[in-house]
């Protein structure tokens, strides 16, 4: 019977090997066996919502294992991964996007014998974790230690090409012997309530990139953000660091609820921000420009898996003075970044349509990540790359041994 924290580690990392290697400090061996499923270890030694910590055995007695700082640890120390050979004759995939599903997919093609090549629109790989997470809450030079790590170990990552602009998506068909689309859902949804399109209404996405490019203005009023994710709290935490006067972070849920880690809502608090709990933001008021936003207390909320909330009888409406208000709830991939080849469908919310192996209806074609099942964690976009990864070579494999 394998152990609770790694039943409940979405990459199904070996826990126990790696901490109890570094505990006889063989610290060589824990970040070889943290390499072997996790291509991202030090962003994942960071940022994460350590399922695996929670299910720690010893999290009934105390605060349970560090297991994330110990990953981190291990790679810190150890520094540099070793290249892995492949075959002149190697299947070659394209990966489209390279965020957490498509590095974490291409690590896995490399493992399994296959010459992948990412493809990456922007100037530098990364996705979301290079140009939306806030350098204090996830360092850049972890993801960049993490991508250089890739690159030693075989992965070919092209920048600043845009699939369907700059190539062809029918030239990508023709090229490669299998293509996986892991172009994430960055394309932002405001919440459908009165008031929505006010100036001083805007998202998460294109808040934490402007401020991120340091083009964010400072802030001298109130800031109201909708959701209660990391990301809603990285988008309080930035404005807090803009000048904001107050900040308030509103989500339905309760907060033990919220799918967050207790490190983040503690940082959060201990900066300022007020967590309201409980409310959903009905309607945002202004002349022109935002000046207020009305929530309402909820109870009876029910959560699904990505933390949206159904339900719910509700309470007196209040008004919260605002001059900027985020939307950090709804996101889903993007048209732009989608293929326009036959055979492929789109789902109502935008998601490519896969089968149970992440398979696309075309041949030779799949897609992982948020591409593929709509807003996610990093680490459960991971394991759909990884096991994207697996379904191409077996399916490669059985061409092959048929020919």
């Amino acid at each position: 019977v394998l152990p609770a924290c790694r039943l409940d580690c979405p990459l199904g990392q070996n826990v126990t090997f790696y901490v109890s290697a570094i505990s006889s400090e063989d610290t060589q061996a824990a970040a070889h066996t943290i390499r072997e499923t996790n291509a991202l270890p030090s962003v994942c030694g960071r940022f994460c919502l350590a399922s695996c910590m929670r299910a720690c055995t010893r999290a009934a007695m105390d605060d349970g294992v560090d297991i994330r700082g110990l990953k981190r640890y291990a790679v810190q120390v150890v520094g540099e991964a070793e290249p892995i050979a492949v075959d002149a004759k190697a299947a070659k995939v394209a990966v489209v996007g390279s965020g957490p599903s498509g590095v974490a997919a291409a690590h896995r093609l490399l493992q399994l014998g296959m010459k992948p090549v990412i493809f990456e629109a922007a100037d530098k790989p990364g996705g979301m974790l290079t140009d939306v997470i806030p350098d204090f809450v996830l360092p850049q030079e972890m993801v960049e230690n993490d991508i250089a790590n890739l690159v030693k170990m075989g992965v070919e990552i092209r920048t600043g090409v845009q699939v369907g602009k700059d190539v062809p998506w029918s030239e990508i068909d023709s090229d490669f012997d299998a293509v996986l689309v892991a172009t994430g859902a960055g394309k932002a949804v405001m919440p459908s309530v009165p008031g929505a399109k006010l100036k001083g209404s805007t998202n998460a996405i294109d808040f934490c990139r402007t401020a991120g490019n340091g083009k964010g203005a400072k802030l001298a009023g109130n800031v109201v953000v909708r959701g209660g994710s990391d990301t809603s709290l990285q988008v309080a935490r930035t404005a807090v660091r803009l000048g904001a006067k107050a900040v308030s972070v509103v989500h339905a849920s309760p907060v033990e609820l919220w799918p967050v880690t207790s490190e983040a809502i503690q940082a959060a608090e201990k900066e300022g921000v007020s967590l309201l709990a409980g409310h959903r933001v009905t309607e945002l008021k202004g002349s022109g420009k935002l000046e207020a936003v009305v929530v309402r207390p909820v109870r009876g909320t029910q959560q699904d898996p990505v933390g949206r909330v159904a339900g719910g009888a509700m309470g007196k409406e209040k008004e919260l003075e605002a001059t900027l208000f985020v939307e950090a709830v709804n996101r889903r991939p993007g048209k732009e970044n989608q293929p326009d080849l036959d055979a492929i469908a789109v789902g109502m919310l935008g998601s490519l349509q896969v089968d149970s192996a992440y398979k696309l209806a075309k041949p030779g074609w799949y897609a992982a990540g948020e591409a593929a099942t709509g807003a996610a964690t990093v680490v459960d976009s991971m394991a759909t790359g990884r096991l994207a990864a697996e379904a191409i070579n077996n399916d490669l494999s059985q061409k092959r041994e048929a020919k």
